[in-house]
């Protein structure tokens, strides 16, 4: 199994604890990007991966590339840029009332900067099962709106399966400015996966949760729509569940509870469990596995999920509880 995935990977900056940013006095640092986070587990299961993007060429640039090579993420296709800035965003952990927050420092980033037809699709994709992206990417910037409609169009061409996280970000654009361009690369897409947040705010598809993956597969004739739910039952607890909308009918899981320790990147894990299952050829697998993964990054501090093949399966299974000795 190959899969090959691109966008922005920045450093996120925390106050350590849940000191708000005006009383830090230094910061944890974390290698963070949707896609890379995605990449990053999906290679610690064993699949092949490779993750594209623009990065500066200094220490910061190589500190990201090391990373997710160190996790077995193939970056060998990443543009190295000599004058170009790495992206940062920081996040002020928040308990109830206070919410968490996040301010981006991006604007004018190297991946910012990318453009159509500087990477050759057609030999990239040579081998590859699927290619996995976001709504982040063109949320960059026009140029990468193209190029994200470029890599997604030669794939669709090319027959290799093509699965997008919606991933909506206000911080980045308008509701009405993502359903314009988000529309256009829908007819490239096989598998879609859209939280019903999301669904309801950018493609206006309205409903109860456990709808709104057949309202958005039927409204854009789309073959596969998954939308990862949550019943949060306390402020730092909650059930992780899914239901995945197909022309022959809609599944859905029977969930993963969780308890919060940091839920940013739990959206990601999510992704690399669906796409785990499904590229095995098991719809049932996939939510499972989507399930368990989400659940599990909420426990772990930083965007990055770090789990092995044999955690994952006992998660599935259920035998993963208390304390292992």
């Amino acid at each position: 199994m190959c899969v090959v995935t691109f966008g922005e990977t920045m450093l996120r900056l925390s106050p350590p604890g849940y000191q708000r940013i005006t009383q830090a006095q230094q910061f944890e640092v974390f290698v963070a990007g949707t896609e890379s986070n995605t990449a990053v587990v999906l290679a610690q299961l064993g699949v092949s991966v490779r993750w594209l993007s623009r990065l500066p060429d200094n220490p910061l640039g190589h500190l990201v590339a090391q990373r997710l090579r160190a996790f077995g993420v193939d970056v060998s296709g990443v543009s190295w840029d000599a004058n170009g800035r790495l992206g940062l965003y920081f996040v002020e952990p928040g308990v109830t009332p206070r919410p968490t927050r996040v301010y981006y420092d991006r604007k004018n980033s190297c991946m910012s900067q990318w453009r159509k037809g500087e990477w050759d699709w057609h030999t990239i994709l040579q081998g590859a099962n699927l290619l996995h992206a976001t709504g982040i990417t063109p949320a960059l910037s026009d140029t990468c709106r193209e190029a994200t409609r470029e890599a997604l169009q030669i794939a669709h061409e090319m027959g290799i399966t093509v699965s997008f996280d919606l991933n909506y970000r206000s911080l980045l654009w308008t509701p009405q400015e993502a359903r314009r361009v988000l529309e256009t690369l829908l007819p490239f897409v096989h598998l879609l996966i859209v939280s019903p947040a999301d669904a309801r705010a950018v493609l206006d598809v309205q409903g109860e949760d456990a709808a709104i993956a057949q309202g958005v597969r039927q409204r854009y004739n789309l073959p596969l729509v998954a939308t990862p739910l949550r019943d949060q039952q306390t402020a730092t607890a909650g059930r992780r569940y899914s239901v995945i909308a197909t022309p022959e009918g809609v599944r859905q899981s029977e969930g993963c509870p969780f308890e919060v320790i940091d839920p940013i990147g739990s959206g990601d894990a999510y992704d690399a469990g669906l796409l785990y299952g499904y590229l095995q050829g098991d719809l049932h697998l996939a939510m499972r596995c989507a399930d368990a993964l989400s659940a599990l990054k909420h426990t772990v501090p930083g965007d990055v999920l770090c789990v092995t093949p044999e955690e994952l399966q006992q998660m599935v299974q259920g035998a993963l509880r208390g304390i292992v000795r």
